[in-house]
C-alpha cells in the first residue's frame, strides 16, 4: 500500500494525477473523521471555506479549523483545498509556502 500510496503522490507532482484512490484510515475522532471526510469531497483544483464546510457538517467554523489542522494525512486528505471565507490563504500546517505551491499545482494546465 505504501508503494501506491507514494507512486500516486509522484503523479500527482507530476500533474498526471487529481485524486488518491490508496486506502487511508486516518485515526482521530468522529468529528474530525467528518471533516476529513468532507475534505476529500473538494475537487482538485477548486476549494472551500472553513465557515461552507462547517456549514454542510452543522458545525461551527472553530471546531472545522481545529480538525483541519489535526489531519495526520496532508496532500492526500487535501487540507491545503481549505480557505478563509474572503478566499485568503489561512494556516497549514506545511506552511503557507506549501498551500500555495499546492494550489497553484492544481490550478496550472495538466500534463496528461
Amino acid at each position: 500500500m505504501a508503494d501506491a500510496a507514494l507512486r500516486q503522490f509522484q503523479e500527482y507532482l507530476d500533474g498526471t494525477r487529481t485524486s488518491f484512490d490508496v486506502p487511508l484510515a486516518p485515526q482521530g475522532t468522529p468529528f474530525q473523521r467528518r471533516v476529513w471526510e468532507a475534505l476529500r469531497d473538494i475537487p482538485y483544483g477548486e476549494t472551500s471555506t472553513y465557515g461552507r464546510l462547517a456549514q454542510t457538517l452543522g458545525s461551527s467554523a472553530r471546531a472545522v479549523g481545529s480538525a483541519v489542522g489535526r489531519n495526520p494525512i496532508s496532500v492526500l486528505v487535501p487540507c491545503h483545498r481549505v480557505v478563509g471565507t474572503d478566499g485568503g490563504l489561512t494556516g497549514y500546517a506545511g506552511g503557507l509556502d506549501r498551500k500555495t505551491a499546492l494550489l497553484a499545482l492544481e490550478n496550472s494546465p495538466r500534463q496528461g
